[in-house]
């Protein structure tokens, strides 16, 4: 998944747990920088806390235009 394309754009997740999240992309991780290896992302949600997402707890995402 290229997490990177949606830095600083608004955004509509959906984790794999069918939570749904919606906020702007304000941070970009890249593998190298993740213990975990895997890229990453963290949204200022609508529900006023930042949240991080990792590739793999994302179902789906997509731009709001």
């Amino acid at each position: 998944m290229k997490l990177r394309q949606f830095y600083n754009k608004k955004v509509n997740i959906v984790s794999k747990e069918g939570i749904a999240f919606s906020g702007v992309v304000t941070e970009y991780f890249y593998p190298e920088e993740n213990e975990s290896g895997k890229e990453s992302i963290v949204i200022d949600s609508s529900r006023g806390a930042p949240v991080e997402f990792y590739e793999e707890n994302i179902k789906i995402i997509e731009n709001v235009v």
